[in-house]
């Protein structure tokens, strides 16, 4: 891709805009179900709720989902509108703080259940109840189900919003674990008032459509992020890393290359600096071999990273694409982020997300429709706006 409207000392994050569209598209293609939100915490997973957030109000979301009430308030101030449920309940406020904000908890045990029955003096609260069909995180199991069936005013002072589940097989859209949490989620949620059902992320919404229920909640799929690598979701990537060459250099055979020795040239190699470490979101140990991208050619990463600094073994590329200022790619169209993940062993969206709190952002406008959606990644950058 071209990038020369980038800083040629320092690395970069581009987010796509028109690429997080075609997602939404395609997520919305496969669900079944009466609505799709979009989950957005953690800064829309890297990626700035600032722009994330309006260009999914314009598509036509109207239910975001955070963790918490400062990430609440942050996509408040970019959608006056919509609803926001707050995945990590009261989160240590009150029923008083979510009303004020046009918030709703997702209630994760009968003491917050109790303590929003409790606000609800002249009429209803609005909240939604997260049930615990196996993951062992947060949320009621059957006995609290049992308690709160058996306690029919408390629900009565509950506007439900949504019963929300979630997988704890959700990468293994064939594992038996989740026809189960199933079963239990409708079971349970038969026995309560009727509400929407949440039971889709990511991986769900292009699983079995018999259990896409009425509402999802989609994160990772949005910003092309994969959840599923043994069933390839229809999604292309939203963010591209790339870094500067800084130094090309030759070494020969038998060095030690980074702290503490942690590589030693097999032969003589040629090795590339890249302006790009830690402290950009880089995973600072792989235990398997992870490369990054020049003008299409795979270099491998050696060595450790530093704070700002990456090596790569250049030996065979080449010369024209080694010049200081061409750019590497990290992860991309054509790279996906779960490369260097795997590699550091991590979660792909751990890599997504500290390159996006650490790295500088710009971004791709979304262009009018016209063709938008088919080829979104393969737009050239032009004056792509920094934050």
């Amino acid at each position: 891709m071209s990038t020369p409207d980038l800083p040629a000392d320092r690395c970069a994050l581009v987010v796509d805009l028109a690429a997080i569209r075609a997602n939404w598209r395609a997520v919305r293609q496969s669900f079944t179900g009466a609505g799709v939100g979009a989950v957005v915490k953690q800064d829309a997973y890297g990626l700035g709720i600032a722009e994330v957030v309006p260009l999914l109000a314009a598509l036509g979301c109207r239910d975001f989902w955070v963790a918490d009430l400062t990430e609440a308030e942050d996509v408040r101030r970019s959608e006056p509108s919509g609803r926001i449920f707050v995945l990590h309940g009261l989160c240590g406020g009150t029923p008083h703080d979510f009303r004020m904000l046009g918030a709703i908890p997702v209630l994760l045990d009968m003491s917050e259940v109790e303590a929003m029955a409790r606000a609800a003096t002249d009429a209803p609260v609005t909240c939604a109840i997260h049930l615990d069909t196996g993951l062992n995180r947060l949320g009621i199991g059957l006995e609290d189900v049992r308690r709160l069936v058996a306690a029919p005013d408390r629900l009565k002072r509950l506007q439900i919003a949504a019963y929300v589940t979630h997988l704890a097989h959700f990468s293994d859209p064939g594992a038996r674990a989740n026809a189960w949490q199933w079963r239990r989620f409708s079971a349970w949620t038969r026995r309560l008032p009727p509400a929407p059902l949440s039971f889709c992320a990511s991986s769900g919404v292009f699983g079995p459509r018999e259990r896409h229920a009425d509402l999802a909640r989609v994160g990772s799929a949005l910003y092309g992020v994969e959840t599923t690598p043994s069933r390839p979701q229809p999604i292309v990537a939203a963010a591209t890393l790339t870094a500067p060459i800084l130094r090309v250099h030759d070494v020969p055979a038998g060095r030690e290359v980074g702290y503490s020795g942690a590589y030693r040239t097999p032969s003589a190699r040629r090795l590339a600096q890249l302006g790009i470490g830690y402290g950009d979101g880089v995973p600072y140990r792989f235990h398997s071999d992870a490369y990054v991208l020049i003008a299409g050619h795979r270099a491998p990463v050696v060595s450790t990273s530093a704070m700002s600094l990456m090596s790569v073994d250049v030996t065979g590329l080449p010369e024209q694409t080694l010049r200081p200022g061409q750019r590497a790619m990290l992860f991309g169209p054509g790279l996906p982020v779960d490369q260097i993940a795997a590699a550091a062993g991590v979660a792909p969206n751990v890599v997504h997300v500290r390159a996006g709190r650490s790295a500088p952002r710009f971004y791709l406008p979304c262009p009018d429709d016209a063709g938008a959606g088919t080829a979104a990644t393969a737009r050239p950058l032009h004056a792509p706006q920094m934050v």
